[in-house]
């Protein structure tokens, strides 16, 4: 086990499925743990087993989340590593998804997770140390049908964690996307609760899709927990990577989305490479 001064983990969405098993691998690693959620009294397990626990709405105004910040800093006097989990799937085809629902889903996939990591930045900068996960999903390499904008939404998380990678490096800061694949979490048991309030009759793929994803629930095949241990394990290691795909079947799927781009690449490339000016 680690001293008392162990590295302090910030978590947000710990209520259920990857981020509360990330707390529990992180504490069962002898990490100091701040566990976040909506609705703090979903959190009473972690807090029994030495977790700090808060209240975070990654929504919240910028004013907020910059006094949630500087209260879960005061607690240990650091924070060293900002895990940014909290999101939920928003179901229905892209024509399907009204713009209020695609404007809640980026709110809190992305645009909760740059305003929470804002709040923290310059406490990080200070120091010149600190790591940012940025939990994703192996749909950023997808645009799986029937959830377009979960996928744009967590696609945009991969992008923005790269342009910290590069801008923070002078600071000491590092930051990592994180692409799971399908694990048993509440997070496919929400689709139909997520489901676009207005239909259209004839999307038979995307609304297959959605289908078989809601009789999935339950049935993923990914150890919730495995991966939380590999996520605590890959993030607090030295040579921490770009970008961390976990599951089989995410492994599996995003190596082949590359090896596709890659054949396309190759394939265009005389139009693709005759465009500059005569020497």
């Amino acid at each position: 086990m680690l001293e008392n001064r162990s590295p302090v983990f910030l978590i947000t969405g710990c209520s259920t499925g990857l981020g509360r098993e990330m707390a529990l691998a992180a504490l069962g690693k002898g990490f100091r743990v701040i566990a976040t959620a909506r609705r703090v009294e979903t959190l009473s397990a972690l807090r029994d087993l030495g977790a700090k626990i808060m209240t975070l709405d990654v929504t919240s105004s910028t004013t907020v989340l910059k006094e949630f910040a500087a209260t879960a800093i005061a607690i240990y006097g650091q924070v060293d590593y900002l895990v940014n989990n909290a999101g939920f799937v928003q179901g229905g085809a892209v024509e399907e998804v009204s713009v209020e629902e695609a404007l809640a889903q980026f709110n809190t996939n992305f645009f909760g997770l740059v305003n929470t990591t804002k709040a923290f930045l310059p406490y990080f900068r200070k120091r010149r140390t600190g790591t940012l996960v940025n939990i994703s999903s192996q749909g950023s390499c997808l645009g799986t049908p029937g959830g377009g904008f979960y996928c744009a939404s967590k696609a945009a998380v991969d992008t923005i964690s790269d342009a910290w990678a590069h801008e923070l490096a002078e600071f000491g800061v590092r930051s990592i996307s994180v692409q799971p694949g399908a694990f048993r979490t509440e997070v496919l048991q929400s689709i139909n609760a997520r489901f676009a309030e207005k239909s259209i009759e004839g999307y038979t793929v995307a609304h297959g899709v959605i289908a078989s994803l809601s009789k999935l629930a339950g049935k993923e095949p990914g150890d919730t927990a495995k991966a939380a241990r590999n996520i605590i394990e890959v993030v607090t290691r030295p040579d921490l990577p770009l970008r961390f795909v976990i599951g089989n079947d995410a492994v599996a799927n995003v190596r082949a989305f590359y090896q596709a781009r890659l054949i396309e690449i190759e394939a265009t490339k005389e139009w693709g490479t005759d465009t500059d000016y005569p020497a």
